[in-house]
């Protein structure tokens, strides 16, 4: 099973949560564009330090300031919706007989990131930035094109191909056309190739092989926030000896994680209930604000119209005593 494999181009992520029975979906409004089903796994990967919904091909890492909401279905099923770029989103249903594994994950939703759940009121908190994983992107040089983003992906491509078939050696394939190297038919016959070959398995490969993989689903069944509420500071506790082991692609994993920093700053994605509040609270302010600044400036205008007023008055109507003060000031 490949995301056991270990390899130098792969980083490694701890399974702190499992879930036998999960469908992801993308959706723009009531139109889907991406389906998937199958086991979900939420993944602590202490390079980044990052938790990432691991699903099939889709990868979600947690940020701290994407907000993640949730409503209670009939049933078993649980249902969380994650913003995408322009203007998708991700609607995950998670079934699940264990309310104590949902109990953590609202957990670790809850603290990496803006999580709330419909119709139940939460407190209002300040959004932290998640901690910095280093990963920032390049900015893109001249001569970067289509032609330039195409080669990087056939690049990609053949990375993943090579590892996965082996590397080839330089020059076998002259070597092996070269006259030197052709034998004639008659040695062919001849030779005894079952004698000369070697195994390229080491011993009790297969039996080992068979070891690991049932020591790693024995982790998984026993992993204890699966069947107990833990507090998040015990999940974060989450180790190899007993949790298994998943390794993702490192390219893949840093892509995934990228897109959503650039989901964070676009901010093209649907606010939570009390971003909402928070929201409308800011624009009531301003409103106020432009509404007092308003009457200020009416009634300055007013009190300059009436000081108008009184200077175009003629001389002959200004009748009114002096007082004591305005005498001595006309008089210095």
């Amino acid at each position: 099973m490949e995301p056991f494999l270990k390899e130098h181009d792969k980083v490694k992520g701890i399974e702190v949560l499992f879930f036998d029975n999960a469908e992801i979906e993308k959706v723009k409004g009531s139109s889907p564009s991406f389906a998937s089903a199958g086991p979900l796994s939420v993944l602590y990967f202490k390079d980044y330090n990052r938790f990432v919904l691991h699903l099939n091909d889709w990868r979600y890492p947690l940020m701290r300031r994407l907000p993640v909401t949730s409503e209670k279905s009939e049933g078993d099923w649980r249902v969380y919706e994650f913003p995408a770029l322009n203007g998708f989103s991700y609607r995950l249903r998670i079934n699940s007989s264990s309310s104590n594994a949902l109990s953590n994950f609202d957990a670790i939703l809850g603290n990496f990131s803006s999580f709330s759940m419909k119709g139940v009121e939460s407190l209002p908190r300040k959004l932290e930035a998640s901690p910095d994983d280093k990963l920032y992107r390049h900015e893109k040089s001249k001569g970067t094109g289509p032609t330039e983003m195409i080669k990087g992906v056939i690049r990609q491509s053949l990375e993943k191909v090579k590892h996965a078939t082996g590397t080839l050696k330089v020059g076998s394939a002259k070597k092996l056309t070269s006259r030197s190297k052709k034998m004639d038919l008659k040695t062919i016959r001849n030779k005894n190739f079952r004698k000369d070959a070697k195994s390229t398995f080491k011993k009790d490969f297969f039996s080992h092989g068979q070891k690991l993989s049932q020591e790693f689903l024995d982790k998984r069944r026993n992993n204890a926030n699966l069947s107990q509420s833990r507090e998040f500071k015990d999940l974060m506790k989450t180790n190899e000896s007993s949790a298994p082991v998943l390794y993702l692609w490192k390219v893949e994993l840093e892509e995934a994680i990228l897109n959503n920093k650039d989901l964070i700053n676009q901010g093209g994605y649907k606010l939570t209930e009390e971003q909402h509040i928070e929201k409308k609270g800011i624009m009531q302010s301003l409103k106020q604000g432009i509404s007092d600044i308003r009457g200020s400036m009416t009634g300055l205008l007013h009190h300059g119209q009436e000081a108008r007023g009184r200077d175009m008055k003629p001389s002959t109507m200004e009748s009114e005593p002096k007082t004591e003060i305005e005498s001595e000031h006309y008089q210095g």
